[in-house]
Protein backbone atom coordinates (compact mmCIF):
# COMPACT_ATOMS: atom_id res chain seq x y z
CA UNK A 1 0.00 0.00 0.00
CA UNK A 2 2.78 2.39 0.92
CA UNK A 3 4.59 1.51 -2.30
CA UNK A 4 1.47 2.51 -4.29
CA UNK A 5 1.29 5.91 -2.60
CA UNK A 6 4.98 6.51 -3.20
CA UNK A 7 4.55 5.74 -6.90
CA UNK A 8 1.60 8.16 -7.12
CA UNK A 9 3.70 10.91 -5.54
CA UNK A 10 6.46 10.30 -8.02
CA UNK A 11 4.03 10.53 -10.95
CA UNK A 12 2.63 13.98 -9.86
CA UNK A 13 3.91 16.62 -12.30
CA UNK A 14 5.87 19.49 -10.77
CA UNK A 15 4.09 22.87 -10.55
CA UNK A 16 5.50 25.96 -12.25
CA UNK A 17 5.06 29.41 -10.62
CA UNK A 18 6.16 32.61 -12.32
CA UNK A 19 8.35 35.17 -10.60
CA UNK A 20 5.50 37.69 -10.66
CA UNK A 21 3.17 35.20 -8.98
CA UNK A 22 5.71 34.42 -6.25
CA UNK A 23 6.21 38.11 -5.50
CA UNK A 24 2.45 38.66 -5.38
CA UNK A 25 2.02 35.86 -2.82
CA UNK A 26 4.84 37.30 -0.70
CA UNK A 27 3.33 40.78 -0.87
CA UNK A 28 -0.10 39.56 0.22
CA UNK A 29 1.40 37.65 3.16
CA UNK A 30 3.57 40.56 4.33
CA UNK A 31 0.64 43.00 4.10
CA UNK A 32 -1.27 40.72 6.44
CA UNK A 33 -4.03 39.95 3.96
CA UNK A 34 -3.72 36.15 4.26
CA UNK A 35 -1.88 33.53 6.27
CA UNK A 36 0.35 30.95 4.57
CA UNK A 37 -2.32 28.28 4.85
CA UNK A 38 -4.92 30.59 3.33
CA UNK A 39 -2.59 31.45 0.47
CA UNK A 40 -1.95 27.76 -0.26
CA UNK A 41 -5.68 27.07 -0.43
CA UNK A 42 -6.44 30.30 -2.36
CA UNK A 43 -3.94 29.61 -5.15
CA UNK A 44 -3.73 25.79 -4.87
CA UNK A 45 -0.02 25.93 -4.04
CA UNK A 46 1.35 22.40 -3.59
CA UNK A 47 3.88 21.78 -0.86
CA UNK A 48 4.41 23.42 2.50
CA UNK A 49 7.91 24.68 1.70
CA UNK A 50 7.07 26.89 -1.29
CA UNK A 51 5.77 29.99 0.50
CA UNK A 52 8.47 30.01 3.25
CA UNK A 53 11.11 29.67 0.52
CA UNK A 54 9.61 32.57 -1.43
CA UNK A 55 9.42 34.69 1.72
CA UNK A 56 13.10 34.19 2.37
CA UNK A 57 13.99 35.01 -1.25
CA UNK A 58 11.60 37.88 -2.07
CA UNK A 59 10.36 39.14 1.29
CA UNK A 60 11.08 42.59 2.74
CA UNK A 61 11.60 41.22 6.23
CA UNK A 62 14.17 38.89 7.82
CA UNK A 63 13.11 35.25 8.05
CA UNK A 64 14.83 32.38 9.90
CA UNK A 65 17.00 30.04 7.89
CA UNK A 66 15.03 27.15 9.29
CA UNK A 67 11.67 26.99 7.58
CA UNK A 68 8.90 27.47 10.13
CA UNK A 69 5.87 26.39 8.08
CA UNK A 70 3.89 29.45 9.21
CA UNK A 71 4.87 29.36 12.89
CA UNK A 72 5.63 32.79 14.46
CA UNK A 73 9.16 34.12 14.67
CA UNK A 74 11.10 33.42 17.82
CA UNK A 75 11.88 37.14 18.33
CA UNK A 76 8.59 38.69 19.67
CA UNK A 77 9.74 42.24 18.95
CA UNK A 78 10.54 41.43 15.35
CA UNK A 79 7.21 39.64 15.00
CA UNK A 80 5.38 42.69 16.42
CA UNK A 81 7.11 45.00 13.97
CA UNK A 82 6.09 42.74 11.17
CA UNK A 83 2.47 42.72 12.30
CA UNK A 84 2.37 46.52 12.63
CA UNK A 85 3.89 47.00 9.21
CA UNK A 86 1.33 44.62 7.73
CA UNK A 87 -1.50 46.54 9.44
CA UNK A 88 -0.10 49.84 8.17
CA UNK A 89 0.11 48.52 4.63
CA UNK A 90 -3.48 47.33 4.85
CA UNK A 91 -4.69 50.75 6.11
CA UNK A 92 -2.85 52.46 3.27
CA UNK A 93 -4.65 50.24 0.78
CA UNK A 94 -7.99 51.02 2.44
CA UNK A 95 -7.21 54.75 2.24
CA UNK A 96 -6.53 54.42 -1.49
CA UNK A 97 -9.89 52.70 -1.91
CA UNK A 98 -11.76 55.50 -0.10
CA UNK A 99 -9.96 58.20 -2.11
CA UNK A 100 -10.87 56.41 -5.31
CA UNK A 101 -14.47 56.17 -4.10
CA UNK A 102 -14.59 59.97 -3.59
CA UNK A 103 -13.13 60.58 -7.06
CA UNK A 104 -15.80 58.39 -8.65
CA UNK A 105 -18.57 60.12 -6.66
CA UNK A 106 -17.31 63.57 -7.74
CA UNK A 107 -17.17 62.48 -11.37
CA UNK A 108 -20.64 60.97 -11.40
CA UNK A 109 -22.34 63.70 -9.34
CA UNK A 110 -20.31 66.52 -10.95
CA UNK A 111 -19.46 68.19 -7.61
CA UNK A 112 -16.30 68.96 -5.67
CA UNK A 113 -16.94 67.07 -2.42
CA UNK A 114 -13.81 68.41 -0.75
CA UNK A 115 -14.79 71.99 -1.50
CA UNK A 116 -18.39 71.49 -0.45
CA UNK A 117 -17.97 69.72 2.90
CA UNK A 118 -14.38 70.20 4.11
CA UNK A 119 -15.37 72.71 6.79
CA UNK A 120 -18.16 70.55 8.21
CA UNK A 121 -15.85 67.51 8.11
CA UNK A 122 -13.05 69.25 10.01
CA UNK A 123 -15.50 70.63 12.56
CA UNK A 124 -17.01 67.21 13.34
CA UNK A 125 -13.79 65.17 13.15
CA UNK A 126 -11.90 67.54 15.49
CA UNK A 127 -14.29 66.72 18.33
CA UNK A 128 -13.58 62.97 18.15
CA UNK A 129 -10.04 62.70 16.76
CA UNK A 130 -6.66 62.62 18.50
CA UNK A 131 -5.18 64.60 15.60
CA UNK A 132 -4.62 68.32 16.02
CA UNK A 133 -6.88 70.72 14.12
CA UNK A 134 -4.11 71.83 11.78
CA UNK A 135 -3.30 68.20 10.93
CA UNK A 136 -6.92 67.49 9.99
CA UNK A 137 -7.08 70.68 7.92
CA UNK A 138 -3.94 69.67 6.02
CA UNK A 139 -5.56 66.36 5.10
CA UNK A 140 -8.20 68.36 3.19
CA UNK A 141 -5.69 70.80 1.69
CA UNK A 142 -6.56 73.79 3.90
CA UNK A 143 -4.80 75.71 6.66
CA UNK A 144 -5.89 76.08 10.26
CA UNK A 145 -6.37 79.82 9.63
CA UNK A 146 -8.82 79.10 6.80
CA UNK A 147 -10.82 76.83 9.11
CA UNK A 148 -11.11 79.37 11.90
CA UNK A 149 -11.93 82.17 9.46
CA UNK A 150 -14.72 80.07 8.00
CA UNK A 151 -15.88 79.20 11.49
CA UNK A 152 -16.00 82.87 12.44
CA UNK A 153 -18.05 83.69 9.35
CA UNK A 154 -20.33 80.73 9.97
CA UNK A 155 -21.48 82.30 13.23
CA UNK A 156 -22.72 85.29 11.25
CA UNK A 157 -24.28 83.61 8.27
CA UNK A 158 -27.12 81.35 9.15
CA UNK A 159 -29.18 82.91 6.38
CA UNK A 160 -32.95 82.73 6.47
CA UNK A 161 -34.33 81.34 3.18
CA UNK A 162 -37.61 83.18 3.76
CA UNK A 163 -35.79 86.54 3.83
CA UNK A 164 -33.86 85.77 0.63
CA UNK A 165 -37.00 84.56 -1.11
CA UNK A 166 -38.80 87.76 -0.11
CA UNK A 167 -35.92 89.95 -1.37
CA UNK A 168 -35.85 88.11 -4.71
CA UNK A 169 -39.62 88.39 -5.17
CA UNK A 170 -39.55 92.12 -4.37
CA UNK A 171 -37.21 92.70 -7.32
CA UNK A 172 -39.07 90.26 -9.54
CA UNK A 173 -42.25 92.31 -9.02
CA UNK A 174 -40.64 95.03 -11.15
CA UNK A 175 -38.08 93.02 -13.10
CA UNK A 176 -39.79 89.63 -13.44
CA UNK A 177 -37.15 87.99 -15.64
CA UNK A 178 -33.90 89.25 -14.14
CA UNK A 179 -31.32 86.46 -14.07
CA UNK A 180 -29.67 85.03 -10.98
CA UNK A 181 -26.23 86.61 -11.39
CA UNK A 182 -27.68 90.11 -11.70
CA UNK A 183 -30.06 89.48 -8.78
CA UNK A 184 -27.09 88.49 -6.63
CA UNK A 185 -25.34 91.80 -7.34
CA UNK A 186 -28.49 93.87 -6.93
CA UNK A 187 -29.19 92.31 -3.50
CA UNK A 188 -25.77 92.95 -1.95
CA UNK A 189 -26.93 95.94 0.11
CA UNK A 190 -29.98 94.00 1.33
CA UNK A 191 -27.77 91.07 2.32
CA UNK A 192 -25.61 93.38 4.44
CA UNK A 193 -28.68 94.97 5.97
CA UNK A 194 -30.05 91.55 7.02
CA UNK A 195 -26.61 90.27 8.09
CA UNK A 196 -26.65 87.61 5.35
CA UNK A 197 -23.41 86.31 3.83
CA UNK A 198 -24.05 83.95 0.95
CA UNK A 199 -21.88 83.01 -2.02
CA UNK A 200 -23.04 83.41 -5.59
CA UNK A 201 -23.09 79.66 -6.32
CA UNK A 202 -25.10 78.96 -3.15
CA UNK A 203 -27.50 81.75 -4.13
CA UNK A 204 -27.95 80.29 -7.62
CA UNK A 205 -28.55 76.85 -6.11
CA UNK A 206 -31.15 78.45 -3.83
CA UNK A 207 -32.97 79.95 -6.83
CA UNK A 208 -32.96 76.55 -8.52
CA UNK A 209 -34.26 74.78 -5.41
CA UNK A 210 -37.02 77.37 -4.92
CA UNK A 211 -38.01 77.28 -8.64
CA UNK A 212 -37.09 80.96 -9.00
CA UNK A 213 -34.97 80.56 -12.12
CA UNK A 214 -36.10 82.31 -15.29
CA UNK A 215 -37.05 80.01 -18.19
CA UNK A 216 -35.74 81.03 -21.59
CA UNK A 217 -38.13 82.10 -24.34
CA UNK A 218 -37.15 81.82 -28.00
CA UNK A 219 -39.18 83.53 -30.74
CA UNK A 220 -38.47 85.03 -34.13
CA UNK A 221 -40.58 87.32 -36.31
CA UNK A 222 -39.31 89.07 -39.39
CA UNK A 223 -39.76 92.86 -39.39
CA UNK A 224 -37.11 93.84 -41.95
CA UNK A 225 -37.66 94.19 -45.67
CA UNK A 226 -34.27 94.84 -47.25
CA UNK A 227 -35.34 94.12 -50.83
CA UNK A 228 -36.08 97.57 -52.18
CA UNK A 229 -34.75 100.09 -54.67
CA UNK A 230 -33.67 102.75 -52.17
CA UNK A 231 -30.03 103.61 -51.44
CA UNK A 232 -28.18 101.47 -48.95
CA UNK A 233 -25.31 102.75 -46.84
CA UNK A 234 -22.02 101.04 -45.80
CA UNK A 235 -21.28 99.69 -42.35
CA UNK A 236 -19.28 102.37 -40.52
CA UNK A 237 -18.97 100.61 -37.17
CA UNK A 238 -16.92 97.54 -38.05
CA UNK A 239 -14.72 96.89 -35.01
CA UNK A 240 -14.76 100.50 -33.81
CA UNK A 241 -14.08 100.83 -30.05
CA UNK A 242 -17.09 102.12 -28.12
CA UNK A 243 -16.03 104.43 -25.29
CA UNK A 244 -18.69 107.13 -24.76
CA UNK A 245 -22.45 107.71 -24.85
CA UNK A 246 -23.94 109.21 -28.04
CA UNK A 247 -21.17 107.75 -30.15
CA UNK A 248 -23.39 105.17 -31.90
CA UNK A 249 -27.15 104.80 -31.90
CA UNK A 250 -28.55 101.46 -33.04
CA UNK A 251 -32.07 101.18 -34.41
CA UNK A 252 -34.38 98.24 -34.81
CA UNK A 253 -38.04 97.23 -34.87
CA UNK A 254 -39.57 94.36 -32.92
CA UNK A 255 -43.08 92.97 -33.02
CA UNK A 256 -45.50 92.87 -30.05
CA UNK A 257 -48.97 91.33 -29.85
CA UNK A 258 -52.43 91.89 -28.50
CA UNK A 259 -55.30 89.45 -28.83
CA UNK A 260 -56.61 91.58 -31.69
CA UNK A 261 -53.56 92.32 -33.86
CA UNK A 262 -49.79 92.73 -34.14
CA UNK A 263 -48.00 95.97 -33.20
CA UNK A 264 -44.44 97.14 -33.80
CA UNK A 265 -42.07 98.83 -31.36
CA UNK A 266 -39.59 101.14 -33.12
CA UNK A 267 -36.49 101.52 -30.92
CA UNK A 268 -33.31 103.58 -30.80
CA UNK A 269 -30.65 102.50 -28.29
CA UNK A 270 -27.29 104.00 -27.35
CA UNK A 271 -24.76 101.29 -28.22
CA UNK A 272 -22.36 102.24 -25.42
CA UNK A 273 -24.61 103.07 -22.45
CA UNK A 274 -27.38 100.65 -23.56
CA UNK A 275 -30.00 103.34 -22.83
CA UNK A 276 -33.16 103.36 -24.94
CA UNK A 277 -33.13 106.97 -26.17
CA UNK A 278 -36.21 106.89 -28.40
CA UNK A 279 -39.17 104.63 -29.11
CA UNK A 280 -42.59 104.57 -30.75
CA UNK A 281 -45.33 101.93 -30.66
CA UNK A 282 -47.63 101.58 -33.67
CA UNK A 283 -49.52 99.05 -35.75
CA UNK A 284 -47.41 99.71 -38.86
CA UNK A 285 -43.85 99.61 -40.21
CA UNK A 286 -44.05 103.00 -41.92
CA UNK A 287 -41.07 105.35 -41.92
CA UNK A 288 -43.22 108.12 -40.40
CA UNK A 289 -43.49 106.01 -37.22
CA UNK A 290 -39.76 105.29 -37.20
CA UNK A 291 -39.14 109.06 -37.55
CA UNK A 292 -41.13 109.70 -34.35
CA UNK A 293 -38.75 107.44 -32.42
CA UNK A 294 -35.79 109.29 -33.94
CA UNK A 295 -37.31 112.68 -33.02
CA UNK A 296 -37.66 111.56 -29.40
CA UNK A 297 -33.99 110.56 -29.36
CA UNK A 298 -32.94 113.90 -30.85
CA UNK A 299 -34.91 115.83 -28.21
CA UNK A 300 -33.20 113.83 -25.45
CA UNK A 301 -29.73 114.20 -26.91
CA UNK A 302 -27.27 115.79 -24.44
CA UNK A 303 -24.02 116.24 -26.43
CA UNK A 304 -22.94 117.46 -29.84
CA UNK A 305 -20.20 114.90 -30.47
CA UNK A 306 -19.97 113.04 -33.75
CA UNK A 307 -22.77 110.47 -33.81
CA UNK A 308 -23.36 107.42 -36.01
CA UNK A 309 -26.82 105.99 -36.65
CA UNK A 310 -26.63 102.23 -37.30
CA UNK A 311 -29.49 100.03 -38.48
CA UNK A 312 -30.38 97.17 -40.78
CA UNK A 313 -31.32 97.83 -44.43
CA UNK A 314 -35.03 98.08 -43.77
CA UNK A 315 -36.86 100.45 -46.10
CA UNK A 316 -37.90 102.61 -43.09
CA UNK A 317 -34.24 103.50 -42.44
CA UNK A 318 -33.41 103.90 -46.15
CA UNK A 319 -36.35 106.24 -46.85
CA UNK A 320 -35.60 109.79 -47.99
CA UNK A 321 -37.47 111.40 -45.08
CA UNK A 322 -35.56 109.40 -42.46
CA UNK A 323 -32.08 109.82 -43.95
CA UNK A 324 -32.72 113.52 -44.55
CA UNK A 325 -33.54 114.04 -40.86
CA UNK A 326 -30.28 112.30 -39.93
CA UNK A 327 -28.27 114.55 -42.25
CA UNK A 328 -29.94 117.69 -40.90
CA UNK A 329 -28.62 116.76 -37.47
CA UNK A 330 -25.11 115.91 -38.77
CA UNK A 331 -25.52 112.22 -37.97
CA UNK A 332 -23.54 109.71 -40.04
CA UNK A 333 -25.55 106.82 -41.56
CA UNK A 334 -24.37 103.24 -41.12
CA UNK A 335 -26.15 100.01 -42.12
CA UNK A 336 -25.59 96.29 -41.92
CA UNK A 337 -24.11 94.72 -45.02
CA UNK A 338 -25.68 91.27 -44.62
CA UNK A 339 -28.67 89.73 -42.87
CA UNK A 340 -26.57 88.50 -39.94
CA UNK A 341 -28.26 89.72 -36.68
CA UNK A 342 -24.82 89.99 -35.05
CA UNK A 343 -24.16 93.04 -37.22
CA UNK A 344 -26.72 94.82 -35.04
CA UNK A 345 -26.19 92.77 -31.88
CA UNK A 346 -26.98 95.45 -29.27
CA UNK A 347 -30.34 96.31 -30.84
CA UNK A 348 -31.26 92.63 -31.13
CA UNK A 349 -30.26 92.01 -27.52
CA UNK A 350 -32.34 94.93 -26.23
CA UNK A 351 -35.35 93.55 -28.10
CA UNK A 352 -34.83 90.24 -26.36
CA UNK A 353 -34.46 91.81 -22.92
CA UNK A 354 -37.69 93.79 -23.23
CA UNK A 355 -39.58 90.67 -24.26
CA UNK A 356 -37.99 88.06 -22.03
CA UNK A 357 -37.38 90.08 -18.86
CA UNK A 358 -40.22 92.63 -18.95
CA UNK A 359 -43.06 90.48 -20.19
CA UNK A 360 -43.55 92.05 -23.61
CA UNK A 361 -43.67 88.61 -25.23
CA UNK A 362 -47.19 88.14 -23.86
CA UNK A 363 -50.36 88.67 -25.91
CA UNK A 364 -52.03 91.68 -24.29
CA UNK A 365 -55.77 92.31 -24.10
CA UNK A 366 -55.72 95.52 -26.13
CA UNK A 367 -53.54 98.39 -27.32
CA UNK A 368 -54.05 100.39 -24.13
CA UNK A 369 -52.65 97.60 -21.96
CA UNK A 370 -49.76 97.01 -24.35
CA UNK A 371 -48.86 100.72 -24.47
CA UNK A 372 -48.91 100.94 -20.68
CA UNK A 373 -46.64 97.90 -20.37
CA UNK A 374 -44.20 99.24 -22.98
CA UNK A 375 -43.82 102.59 -21.20
CA UNK A 376 -43.28 100.88 -17.86
CA UNK A 377 -40.85 98.32 -19.27
CA UNK A 378 -38.63 100.96 -20.90
CA UNK A 379 -38.64 103.08 -17.75
CA UNK A 380 -37.61 100.10 -15.60
CA UNK A 381 -35.06 99.00 -18.18
CA UNK A 382 -33.35 102.40 -18.28
CA UNK A 383 -33.41 103.00 -14.52
CA UNK A 384 -33.15 99.60 -12.80
CA UNK A 385 -31.85 96.91 -15.16
CA UNK A 386 -28.07 96.48 -14.65
CA UNK A 387 -25.75 95.31 -17.44
CA UNK A 388 -22.57 93.26 -17.26
CA UNK A 389 -20.96 95.07 -20.17
CA UNK A 390 -21.19 98.47 -18.40
CA UNK A 391 -19.80 97.10 -15.14
CA UNK A 392 -23.12 96.29 -13.51
CA UNK A 393 -24.63 99.78 -13.73
CA UNK A 394 -27.95 100.90 -15.20
CA UNK A 395 -28.25 102.50 -18.66
CA UNK A 396 -29.27 105.88 -17.20
CA UNK A 397 -26.23 106.03 -14.91
CA UNK A 398 -23.91 104.92 -17.72
CA UNK A 399 -25.40 107.52 -20.09
CA UNK A 400 -24.48 110.30 -17.66
CA UNK A 401 -20.78 109.42 -17.80
CA UNK A 402 -18.39 111.09 -20.20
CA UNK A 403 -16.60 107.84 -21.02
CA UNK A 404 -17.33 104.15 -20.50
CA UNK A 405 -14.98 101.18 -20.52
CA UNK A 406 -17.03 98.29 -21.85
CA UNK A 407 -16.38 94.85 -20.42
CA UNK A 408 -15.97 92.23 -23.13
CA UNK A 409 -15.93 88.42 -22.98
CA UNK A 410 -15.57 87.58 -26.67
CA UNK A 411 -13.36 88.84 -29.45
CA UNK A 412 -15.42 91.03 -31.77
CA UNK A 413 -15.67 89.42 -35.18
CA UNK A 414 -15.92 91.22 -38.47
CA UNK A 415 -19.18 93.17 -38.82
CA UNK A 416 -20.14 92.45 -35.21
CA UNK A 417 -20.47 95.31 -32.78
CA UNK A 418 -20.19 94.72 -29.07
CA UNK A 419 -21.09 91.01 -29.17
CA UNK A 420 -21.03 90.61 -25.39
CA UNK A 421 -23.58 89.90 -22.64
CA UNK A 422 -25.53 92.99 -21.59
Amino acid sequence: MSTLKDSQKLKRAPQFYSEAFKRQVVSEFERGLFTKAELRRRYNILGNNCIPRWLKKYGKFTYEDKLTFGRPMKDPQQQRIKELEAQLAKKEEELKVFKRFIEIAERELKIDINKKVWFQAVEEITNSSLLATYEICELFGYTKQAFYKRKSNARLIKYNPDIIRSLVLNIRKQLPRTGGKKLYIMLQEDFIKHNISIGRDVFLDFLKTEYLQVPKVRRYYKTTNSRHWMKRYPNLINNIPLNRPEQVWVADITYLRTKEKTYYLHLLTDACSKKIVGYQLADNLMSSTTIKALQMALVNRTTHHQLIHHSDRGLQYCSREYTELLRQNNILISMTEESDPYENAVAERVNGILKEEFGLHEAFKNYHDLKKQVNQAIKLYNNLRIHMSINMTTPNLAHQQKSIELKQWKKINRNRINSVPI
